[in-house]
């Protein structure tokens, strides 16, 4: 059982300072590390027993995306400029360092939009929008034991990837692009099972409405969820599907007339899917059990106004505490990180042994 208010108060994070942006986070057990940038330098503090630690810079770079491996690692991709390229670079944290950068893309065209997820053996896998056709390709790289790989993904062209893998170590894309004719965007996904991908799939399918920015997540019991923002009547919702062999009808989590954007979307160790969104300037949680077809639960609402927000991180601890850093634009232009997290849906007892 939650209390009658999971939700903290939203709180600015003092160490970070005016002018903040694109916050990444993850956790290593229940600690939370959040990435940042201010003025091309990406910054990193981890926030244990509710304090914030002294900001350390990780990198020179923009667009950062950060995951964290069994071991405890941490791991980021970001974009920085060489030669007047920019490419997608990679560093590590091992705990009291940050790694020297590494390039990951090594294309002739810029490079932007990385996104990061970490295999249950260690393995990661990174996904980018590539320009060096001409267009906006999606291009994945996987690390190896001296450089990172960097390829095409079959038929991938767009931009806004997403990526997650399941136990299996199957690896699910995610990203948006304009059918050939079409003035909208639609959501496609495509799985690499070994060596070998998929075809995509038009996940969306909604010809003359928009379907945006695509969230993915995995969870233990080998299920891949996918949320957008879709397009209707001149406002947008949030839209669920999942996999099953093929992807299923998207499902309406919103259930709103109120305009909403920025779905996230997380699991939990029971499989419990998590997804916050912006709804207006309020922030909105929803929980979906595991099951085929489980029914959504009432969705719930953070106390306190998220107005002026324009990006938004989440992240679930190994306990299940939620984390959602934001970043708002405030009434004088200046743009600040916010700080909200959410009691466990369960909560754990110990008991000592009797005797």
């Amino acid at each position: 059982m939650t209390s009658p208010n999971p939700w903290s108060s939203s709180e600015p994070i003092a160490v970070a300072p005016a002018d903040s942006r694109e916050p990444a986070v993850a956790t290593v057990g229940e600690t939370l590390h959040l990435l940042w940038v201010k003025d091309k330098i990406i910054y990193h503090s981890a926030r244990a027993a509710g304090v914030w630690s002294t900001p350390l810079q990780a990198a020179a770079g923009e667009q950062p995306a950060l995951a964290a491996t069994p071991d405890g690692r941490l791991h980021c991709l970001f974009v920085d400029q060489f030669g007047g390229n920019d490419e997608i670079c990679y560093v590590a944290w091992d705990g009291a360092h940050w790694s020297l950068p590494q390039p990951v893309s090594r294309t002739t065209g810029d490079s932007h939009q990385p996104a990061l997820a970490a295999a249950p053996n260690g393995l990661l896998h990174a996904v980018w929008a590539d320009m060096t056709p001409g267009y906006a390709t999606i291009y994945h790289g996987h690390s190896g034991p001296i450089a990172w790989t960097s390829a095409p993904v079959p038929n991938g062209r767009g931009s806004a990837p997403a990526v997650a893998i399941t136990p299996n170590g199957d690896v699910y894309v995610a990203w948006q692009d304009r059918l050939p004719g079409a003035r909208q965007y639609e959501v496609f996904c495509s799985i690499l099972r070994g060596e070998t991908w998929t075809l995509p799939d038009i996940v969306s399918d909604t010809p003359g409405h928009h379907s945006l920015q695509p969230r993915l997540t995995t969870n233990l019991q080998g299920g891949c969820h996918l949320v957008w923002q879709e397009e209707a009547e001149g406002i947008y919702r949030v839209q669920h599907a999942d996999w099953r062999g093929g992807w299923t009808k998207p499902v309406d989590v919103s259930v709103t007339e109120a305009d909403c954007r920025l779905a996230r979307i997380a699991a939990i160790r029971q499989g419990l899917l998590e997804a916050i969104w912006m709804e207006g300037s309020a922030l909105r949680h929803r929980v979906r059990p595991p099951d085929a077809d489980a029914a959504w639960w009432t969705p719930e609402t953070a106390p306190g106004s998220f107005a002026g927000l324009s990006e938004l991180a989440l992240t679930i601890s190994r306990a299940g505490r939620v984390h959602v850093v934001s970043c708002q634009v405030e009434a004088t232009g200046v743009r600040r990180l916010y700080y909200t997290q959410r009691e466990p849906l369960y909560k754990y007892t110990t008991y000592a042994p009797v005797g």
